[in-house]
């Protein structure tokens, strides 16, 4: 009994840290960080299932629950890094079919059998097994594409949070084919996992920027003035066409305004969740886009990359695949 009030303790402590941080960062404005909140509280609801089986015989419908929020887990892991590292700000309907099998699940949780004898139930557990491995493959995949064009402690956070999935995952595999014959381990190791990874993550928060708080808290811009000047920059931007400038800097923009630099800087980061440079790039691609559809297919890509604002060919091509996946030449052969 004791074994088992220690285990609870342990355990509750992890699970408290996944749902302080997973609100935290559901409230912020960033998609990736709330996608990241929305991860954390659905793997603390999964584990909060494990918890109760120690203690209770729980009914197979709150089972299968415990199993849609593992099938989801997966999914937000990889969506989150791709709207990480591919500093991607818009939120496709075709993401929700990543979560399919974990609707599947919650739809048909009363019927769907979740006994340990039951043959059904075993072949089930080993696709949310493998379902969660191919995700992390996934994330670990498109990590290693998107790494050399990252900064180190953002390379780090993300293959961290895969590494700790990963390790999560594989004590669950071990207790599930019996090498492991304590299911208690599961919780435990998620509670030290998880205060490892908070450890590692507010350590890291300011180099990028992975801040709990609004980056511009002395501002005295009202909201209402906030989205007024954002409407305008975006006016400005695309009636003058800033971006085609290879030498636009937030001074340009801010005269272009008439507000400070500062602000400027401060509203594209709040209302455009993106940093000025990125902000800039994402017309400018856009405007590529645009160029390599409609140019005759003979055109170098080089021009394109001039035309609409960069001063390199490689530049282009990083910012291109970046938000796209594709490169200048596979976007146009694609929709050629």
């Amino acid at each position: 009994m004791l074994d088992a009030i220690l285990v609870s303790i342990i355990s509750s402590f992890g699970l408290g840290l996944s749902f302080f941080f997973g609100i935290v960062f559901l409230k912020n404005e960033k998609l990736e960080n709330r996608i990241l909140g929305l991860l954390l509280i659905i793997l603390a609801l999964r584990i909060t299932k494990s918890i109760f089986y120690n203690f209770v015989e729980l009914p197979p419908f709150i089972k299968n629950l415990g199993l849609a929020a593992n099938l989801a887990v997966g999914p937000l892991i990889y969506l989150y890094g791709h709207h990480l590292l591919s500093q991607n700000r818009s939120f496709k309907r075709s993401n929700f079919l990543h979560f399919t099998p974990s609707l599947l699940y919650v739809l048909f949780c009363q019927w769907i059998p979740n006994s340990n004898d039951s043959i059904f139930w075993n072949l089930s557990y080993s696709f949310v097994l493998l379902q969660s491995y191919l995700y992390l493959g996934l994330s670990l995949h498109l990590y290693l594409r998107k790494m050399k064009h990252l900064k180190k402690p953002l390379r780090l956070w993300y293959i961290q949070l895969i590494v700790t999935l990963g390790l999560i995952w594989l004590c669950y595999t071990l207790i599930f084919v019996g090498i492991l014959p304590v299911y208690s381990a599961g919780p435990v190791a998620y509670s030290f996992l998880i205060v490892l990874l908070a450890y590692l993550g507010i350590n890291s928060k300011k180099t990028f920027d992975f801040s709990l708080t609004p980056k511009y808290m002395a501002s005295k811009l009202t909201a209402e003035k906030g989205k007024a000047y954002f409407e305008k920059i975006e006016e400005v931007m695309k009636e003058k066409q800033l971006y085609l400038n290879p030498g636009l800097t937030v001074t340009s923009v801010a005269e272009a305004v008439g507000i400070s630099s500062r602000n400027v800087s401060e509203i594209i980061n709040k209302y455009a969740n993106q940093n000025f440079a990125s902000y800039i790039n994402t017309y400018r691609i856009e405007e590529a886009k645009c160029l390599l559809k409609t140019r005759d297919k003979k055109t170098k890509i080089i021009s394109v990359a001039l035309d609409v604002g960069f001063n390199s060919l490689s530049t282009f091509n990083v910012a291109f695949k970046a938000m796209t996946d594709l490169t200048p030449s596979e976007y146009r052969a694609k929709d050629g």
